[in-house]
C-alpha cells in the first residue's frame, strides 16, 4: 500500500473525516519544487493544508532507517492536523483584546475579513508579526500534539537529536535569522542562540492557547530592534505556506454549513408543524402577531437564503485563494503511475485521482427514459442469449432434493472403519448461476458536447445565402435568433448517446444477473483526475443510480490511463471469476500535460495502452469502443488485437456495446 494511502487513512483515523495526503509541490501556495530549495521543512514552517488536504514533504529520509521516516510521516501529519484539533483557527480578535494586554484596538471584523487579519493589521509592521506568530503557534500545537500523543515522543526527540547535529546559527542578525533562532530554540535545539526565547516559553505550557501565541507575538514584536526593510525580510521568512487568514476563512465556512443546516431543520419543523396542525393555523389571527408560526418560517426563510449567498460568495474566494482543486468537496483521492514512453519508465505516484459520486440534480431523467423505453425490451431479448440455461446437481450438501448414493457407501465405509462420517449425504439442483463483474468507464470530456455528426448541418446559413457567423450581419425581423438558438441546443449530441447506452446496457445487465458499475472520467491536470460513479457493483438499480446516470455531463479533458486503473482496481476487488472493462469515448487520450508537448497524443496513446495491459495481468478483458471516425489510427496502437472497435455512426452504439458485452461473457 502506497504510503499516502495509509496516511490518509491514518489522518481520517485521527480527524473522523476524509483528507487528501498531497506533496507540498501541489500546494497552490507553495513555490515552484526545486532541488535545491532547503527551505521547504518536512516539520514546522507553520500550516501546510486546508480543509481537505494535507501537504507533506515528497520525501523524509532524515534517517536510515525506513520504519522510522514512516513514523515520521506520521508525526508530520499530527502536527498538521493539530492546527485543526487544538483551535488555532477558532481565534477571535475580540477574544483576544481580553487576553492581551497593550493590543492595538483592531476594527470590527466583516464577512470578507478574519480575524487574524484583522489581527496582524493592528501591528506596526504586519509581516513581522505574521511570520512570529507562525512559528510561535507551531510551536504551541507542535507541544500539545506530543502531550494527546505521547507515543509520538519518541520520534519527536530523535528528530530534534538529528536537527542538533545538523544546526548552525544564522550568521546574520537580521530580522529573518531572529526568527530562525526563535524557531530553532522552540523546536529544543538551541534556546541559547535566541534572546526571544524566553518571551515565548509559556506555548509549551499544558495550559496554553492560540491566544497564548498571540501574547507571545506581541511581546517579540516589541522587544525586536526592526529596521526598514523588516516587512520584506519577514515576508520572506514566511513564505511557502498558505496563509492563515484564507484558512480561517475556510474553517469558518464550516461553522456556517452547520448553521445554513440548523435553519434548513427549523424551516423544515415550522412546515411539518403548520402541516400537523391543518386549520388551526390557518384559522388564527388575521392580523398575526410575533407568536405567529407563518412570520418566523418566513424570517427564517429570508435569513436562510442571505446565508447562501454569503457561503456561496466566501467559498469561491477561498477557492481561488487556495487552489481551484479545492472544489473536490467529499471526495476521496488516489495516487497512480504513470507510463513515459519517452523514457520507458514508470513516474511513481504521478497522478491524483478524485472519485466523487454523481448526483441528480437538473438533468432530465423523463426524457432518458421515454428515449430508450421503446429498445428496452430488444436489448433484454438479445441478452437472454447469453443466460446460462439450465442446472447442475451439486453433491455432498446438508440438504437437498435426493440422498448421494456415493456419499452414502463412503459415509458407511468410515463408519465401519471408526472415522467420523460425513453427514452431507444429499445432492440438489442448483440453478446455473455466472459469476461476472463488468464495469463501463464513460468518457465525460468537453468534447462530447459536440452535436451528433450526422445531424450536423453542411452549411451554416440563415437561407438568405449570408452567413450568420458574420459579426457584421443586420439582423431583422425576418430572422429569429431565439428560435435558431433553440434549434441549436434540440440537437442531439454525443454525450446523449453515451448516457442512453449505458441504460440500456444496465437495463440489460438487471434482467441477465450480472454485475456491474457505471463510471464516468475526466479531469483537468495529472493532479486533477476525476472519476464519477454513477453506480458501483453491488449497488441496487434504483433512481439515485438513474438521476446519476441521467447527471452524466461534457466535463473537461480526457486522461484515460489514470481511470482505466482505477476502474481496473475497483474490478480487482469485485472478487468476480470473469472480470470485464469497457470504456466508451469520443477519441484519443489527451490533457494539457500528457506528454512533455499537448500537440502530440502518442504519449497518452502509450500511457493508456500500458494501463490496458496491467488490467489484464489482473485477469480483466477489456473492450475499448469509440465514436470517432479516425480512431483506427490509435486504437491498433492503444488496444489488444480485436479488442475495439469504431463506431461510423454514433447510433450505432447501443448495438456495439451489447455486441462487445455478449462476445466478452459468452465464454
Amino acid at each position: 500500500m502506497d504510503i499516502d494511502r495509509v496516511l490518509a487513512l491514518f489522518a481520517e483515523g485521527i480527524a473522523g473525516r476524509p483528507y487528501h495526503i498531497k506533496s507540498q509541490r501541489e500546494s497552490a501556495d507553495s513555490p515552484s519544487e526545486d532541488a535545491s530549495d532547503h527551505r521547504r521543512p518536512a516539520f514546522g514552517g507553520g500550516p501546510r493544508h486546508d480543509a481537505r488536504s494535507i501537504y507533506l514533504a515528497e520525501e523524509i529520509d532524515d534517517f536510515d532507517d525506513d520504519a522510522l521516516n514512516r513514523a515520521l510521516y506520521r508525526l508530520a501529519a499530527l502536527e498538521q492536523l493539530g492546527f485543526r484539533e487544538f483551535g488555532t483557527y477558532r481565534f477571535n480578535i475580540a477574544a483576544a483584546q481580553q487576553h492581551v494586554a497593550g493590543l492595538a484596538p483592531a476594527k470590527p471584523v466583516t464577512d470578507r475579513e478574519s480575524d487574524f487579519g484583522v489581527f496582524f493589521g493592528s501591528f506596526e509592521h504586519a509581516q513581522v508579526a505574521r511570520a512570529l506568530f507562525r512559528v510561535i503557534e507551531t510551536a504551541r500545537v507542535q507541544a500539545a500534539v506530543l502531550r494527546r500523543y505521547p507515543g509520538a515522543k519518541r520520534y519527536r526527540q530523535a528528530l530534534v537529536n538529528h536537527r542538533a547535529t545538523v544546526y548552525a546559527p544564522p550568521p546574520s542578525v537580521g530580522v529573518t535569522a531572529e526568527i530562525e533562532r526563535l524557531e530553532a530554540a522552540l523546536d529544543g535545539i538551541a534556546a541559547a542562540d535566541s534572546a526571544l526565547f524566553p518571551l515565548t516559553i509559556d506555548v509549551l505550557a499544558p495550559d496554553a492557547d492560540v491566544y497564548t501565541s498571540a501574547k507571545a507575538t506581541l511581546a517579540c514584536h516589541e522587544a525586536l530592534q526592526l529596521p526598514a526593510e523588516a516587512e520584506r525580510a519577514a515576508t520572506a521568512a514566511a513564505d511557502g505556506g498558505p496563509a492563515l487568514e484564507w484558512l480561517q476563512r475556510e474553517a469558518r465556512l464550516e461553522d456556517w454549513d452547520e448553521e445554513l443546516a440548523n435553519l434548513e431543520g427549523d424551516i423544515a419543523a415550522l412546515e411539518f408543524a403548520e402541516l400537523a396542525s391543518g386549520d388551526e393555523i390557518r384559522a388564527g389571527d388575521a392580523e398575526g402577531d410575533a407568536g405567529d408560526p407563518r412570520e418566523v418560517g418566513t424570517d427564517l426563510v429570508v435569513e436562510r437564503e442571505k446565508l447562501k449567498r454569503r457561503i456561496e460568495m466566501e467559498r469561491s474566494s477561498v477557492r481561488r485563494a487556495l487552489g481551484e482543486d479545492r472544489d473536490h468537496d467529499g471526495a476521496t483521492s488516489y495516487r497512480y503511475d504513470e507510463w513515459d514512453f519517452h523514457r520507458g519508465t514508470y513516474l511513481r505516484g504521478w497522478c491524483r485521482l478524485y472519485e466523487e459520486r454523481l448526483h441528480g440534480g437538473d438533468a432530465d431523467v423523463q426524457a432518458l427514459l421515454d428515449t430508450v423505453r421503446p429498445f428496452a425490451r430488444a436489448v433484454r431479448r438479445r441478452f437472454e442469449e447469453v443466460r446460462p440455461a439450465g442446472y447442475q446437481r451439486v453433491k455432498k450438501t446438508p440438504d437437498g432434493d435426493e440422498l448421494d448414493i456415493d456419499t452414502l457407501v463412503d459415509t458407511r465405509v468410515d463408519i465401519r472403519s471408526g472415522m467420523s462420517p460425513d453427514e452431507r449425504v444429499y445432492s440438489r439442483r442448483e440453478r446455473l448461476r455466472r459469476d461476472v463483474a463488468a464495469a463501463f468507464l464513460v468518457d465525460l470530456s468537453a468534447s462530447t458536447d459536440d452535436v451528433l455528426p450526422e445531424e450536423r448541418e453542411e452549411h451554416v446559413s440563415d437561407g438568405r445565402g449570408q452567413d450568420i457567423r458574420d459579426p457584421f450581419f443586420d439582423e431583422d425581423d425576418e430572422y429569429d435568433f431565439a428560435e435558431r438558438m433553440a434549434a441549436e441546443a434540440a440537437k442531439r449530441r454525443i454525450i446523449d448517446i453515451l448516457r442512453e447506452s449505458v441504460l440500456l446496457m444496465a437495463t440489460a445487465l438487471e434482467g441477465l444477473g450480472d454485475r456491474y458499475g457505471v463510471y464516468g472520467f475526466s479531469g483537468y491536470g495529472r493532479d486533477c483526475v476525476e472519476f464519477y460513479v454513477a453506480k458501483e457493483f453491488d449497488q441496487p438499480f434504483d433512481g439515485e443510480v438513474l438521476d446519476a446516470i441521467a447527471a452524466m455531463k461534457p466535463k473537461r479533458s480526457t486522461r484515460m490511463g489514470p481511470a482505466v486503473r482505477h476502474a481496473a482496481a475497483k474490478l480487482d476487488a469485485s472478487g468476480s471469476a470473469m472480470k470485464v472493462l469497457m470504456i466508451v469515448s469520443d477519441g484519443f487520450p489527451q490533457d494539457h500535460d500528457y506528454g512533455p508537448d499537448r500537440g502530440q497524443h502518442e504519449y497518452g496513446v502509450q500511457d493508456t495502452a500500458r494501463a490496458l495491459i496491467e488490467a489484464q495481468g489482473q485477469g480483466i478483458e477489456t473492450f475499448c469502443v469509440t465514436v470517432d471516425r479516425s480512431g483506427n489510427d490509435y486504437l491498433r496502437r492503444m488496444c489488444p488485437d480485436h479488442r475495439y472497435m469504431v463506431i461510423d455512426e454514433t447510433a450505432e452504439l447501443p448495438d456495439a456495446l451489447q455486441k462487445a458485452y455478449r462476445q466478452l461473457t459468452r465464454a
